[in-house]
């Protein structure tokens, strides 16, 4: 049945999309696929990974933390280990801090009022990107611990994962990057030649199959593309309206300009053709022999300049 649904599908749902990637790795089936993942890039033990449960199952995304924050996939380990784990394929200003934040919200839920400290167990953030937030690394993952100045780790109660999918090239792990390519697929053949690659991947793009010809995960997928094009469609229009707005407002500035111009020039004129008119008059009551206190009073140029015209 499986082979015929593979001939059938037009396309293959991306992992990189975050309600995909959280329907794949939610499902009771998947389990094997979901640790296999984590231990490949947090190490933890065998025995940790046994048990795991969802704490935001289902979509969409509903489970906010009292902060605010929602979270694509929110896990708890057999020993109590909380897994907070991104998709975020879009570069958004101040990701790092946001992640950062929730991490902290997350492990703080923990302790309760007056429960032990000692009893906290450690909040670990997985974020795969899809664009570079370190430009100084040579491969796909990056572990963030909290360190004193001199190197030494204060504390491993926090931890923050990164996965950059675009240095898929550099990754000489076998394993992260094989996932990293699962990650990346999009076409049918890609995942056949992944497949082939082992046991392990064989049955995670046996999965992503599956779930690619899920009615479910592809009405969401068309909406999200549908809402993603929109979206983007609305932020162009914006961008236009607001470059003409800033147009408008260039043009109207120069032509004010022009304006405010052309009135000062005018103005300018009329206050010197006043003043040349000023200074023939008193030029001919000078002739007349008129006192200049009587001239100045009358025209308003000083008696000074009055001697200087005589």
């Amino acid at each position: 049945m499986m082979q015929k649904n593979k001939a059938q599908l037009p396309v293959i749902l991306p992992l990189t999309m975050d309600g995909i990637f959280k329907m794949y790795f939610e499902r009771t089936k998947n389990l094997p696929q979901l640790r296999s993942f984590l231990k490949a890039y947090l190490g933890l033990a065998d025995e940790d990974l046994r048990k795991i449960k969802v704490l935001n199952p289902g979509l969409p995304k509903a489970n906010p933390t009292n902060k605010g924050f929602t979270v694509d996939l929110l896990l708890k380990t057999k020993t109590g280990n909380d897994i907070h784990i991104e998709m975020q394929t879009s570069n958004h200003p101040k990701f790092e801090e946001r992640v950062q934040l929730c991490n902290a919200r997350i492990a703080g839920e923990q302790i309760q009022v007056g429960e032990d400290y000692t009893q906290a167990k450690r909040t670990i953030s997985l974020v795969i990107t899809n664009y570079r937030i370190f430009r100084d690394t040579g491969s796909t993952h990056e572990r963030i611990l909290m360190r004193r100045e001199n190197g030494e780790i204060f504390t491993r109660v926090q931890e923050i994962n990164v996965v950059d999918l675009t240095r898929l090239e550099q990754e000489q792990d076998k394993e992260k990057q094989l996932w990293c390519k699962l990650f990346k697929a999009q076409t049918k053949e890609e995942l056949e030649m992944l497949a082939k690659e082992s046991e392990e991947m064989s049955q995670a793009t046996e999965k992503l199959f599956e779930l690619s010809a899920d009615e479910q995960a592809r009405a969401y997928a068309l909406s999200r593309q549908i809402s993603e094009f929109s979206q983007k469609v609305y932020e162009h229009e914006m961008r236009k309206a607001a470059k003409a707005e800033k147009e408008a407002a260039r043009v109207k500035s120069r032509a004010e300009g022009h304006a405010q111009g052309h009135a000062e020039g005018y103005v300018q004129g009329q206050n010197e053709g006043r003043e040349s008119e000023k200074i023939e008059i008193a030029k001919s009551m000078l002739l007349d022999n008129i006192p200049l206190a009587i001239i100045s009073k009358h025209t308003g140029i000083s008696i000074e300049e009055l001697g200087n015209l005589k």
